[in-house]
């Protein structure tokens, strides 16, 4: 099996394809982009399979076609592969997120039991195809690009539908097919989420601090984020998160006291210092009821207490449901649960959850808020 791979690069010839494109129920996309050196991902190219051939969209001449923002938001379901940071891409790219959608490395968690699966290894499994590695780490921005990149972008969506086809078969044989279309569906909800807030929930040492250093951080992280994506730079080139830890700790009030501080350059100190002690100096202005909560030590005995009776929890419940455990919630959300539970209360399961993970892990949690190890 080998498909052709058609360079597109003209609009109109564009055009004509997100027209025939629409009247299809299925299309296999992915991306290639460069992020290096910015916050956000540099487009480069979108990779589309229709089962006759896959086109290969160059992203610098075709600037932003309103024909295939049309295809994004309706049309045939949009078929990816582990699709967070093509998620990323194009809605950085177009300014909207493919729906409907289907992830078929979420699809291969739920119908083979095992999550994180690569394209490779499953396009090797199910069809018994071994693919080529070449050209992982190369130059999507480069024009033109070389034959073997052209030949390695056309092999991410050359095996998509066949895989998805064997999926949703084993799916429908197993009743999940719905669950995994709401899961992928989740995963655009997701990407479509922008949380500033919990921007310090990325600094990993932040139950070291009291609240007052607490709600330095979390304002400090904020403005990180925000200069950040404003200076379309690496948020650990504008801060990292152990100078942010830092920061927090020590609270510095002039300048001189930020250069007193071991990560703090001169050259960061100038461009940044100014921003940064107006940061600090509004986190002390919170009242004392305004600031947050300092988390409970993960060293701690109850917090380790904690941590095993959910895990066992979880585990038990996705044997029960024949599930990976993995798939019913991820660790930042677990962080949150242990700490609720470590101080007495109720954990609370997401509102935009899909909703049968919601209605299990909210039994979950309200039995292990009673002091019951085990879900219903």
């Amino acid at each position: 099996m080998s498909l052709p791979h058609v360079w597109v690069d003209d609009p109109e010839q564009l055009d004509a394809l997100c027209a025939a494109w629409m009247e299809l129920e299925e299309l296999a996309m992915d991306t290639e982009f460069i992020r290096t050196d910015t916050f956000y991902p540099k487009p480069a190219l979108l990779q589309v399979g229709d089962g006759q051939a896959c086109y290969l969209l160059d992203v610098l001449a075709l600037g932003k076609p309103e024909s295939l923002r049309r295809l994004l938001v309706g049309g045939p379901v949009k078929v990816f592969h582990s699709c967070s940071e093509d998620l990323e891409m194009l809605q950085h790219w177009l300014g909207v997120l493919p729906t409907p959608l289907i992830d078929t490395q979420l699809a291969a968690a739920v119908a083979e039991q095992e999550t994180g699966m690569g394209y490779s290894r499953l396009v090797e499994r199910l069809l018994q195809i071994s693919l080529e590695k070449g050209e992982t780490r190369s130059n999507w921005l480069q024009r033109p690009l070389t034959e073997s990149q052209q030949h390695y972008a056309a092999l991410d969506v050359e095996y998509l539908l066949p895989v998805w086809q064997l999926l949703k078969n084993r799916l429908l044989e197993q009743g999940r097919l719905e669950l995994v279309r709401e899961e992928s569906q989740w995963l655009v909800t997701e990407a479509a989420s922008d949380a500033p807030e919990d921007a310090w929930l990325r600094c990993k040492q932040a139950w070291r601090l009291d609240s007052p250093q607490l709600a330095v951080l979390q304002q400090l992280a904020r403005w990180r984020e925000a200069t950040a994506r404003h200076l379309d730079r690496p948020r650990s080139r504008v801060a990292s998160d152990g100078l942010l830890q830092l920061l927090a700790e020590k609270q510095p009030r002039h300048a001189a006291a930020l250069a007193a501080l071991p990560d703090a350059t001169p050259g960061w100190i100038k461009r940044y210092g100014e921003a940064v002690l107006a940061e600090i100096e509004m986190a002390r202005q919170l009242p004392t009821e305004a600031l947050p909560v300092p988390l409970i030590s993960p060293m701690s005995q109850v917090y380790k207490q904690q941590r095993k009776r959910l895990k066992q929890a979880l585990d038990q419940l996705a044997e029960k449901l024949q599930l990976p455990a993995e798939l019913l919630t991820r660790r930042r959300q677990q962080e949150e649960w242990l700490q609720a539970l470590s101080c007495g209360q109720q954990p609370e399961v997401p509102e935009d959850w899909p909703s049968w993970r919601r209605e299990v892990l909210e039994h979950l949690v309200e039995n292990l808020a009673k002091n019951e190890g085990k879900p219903e």
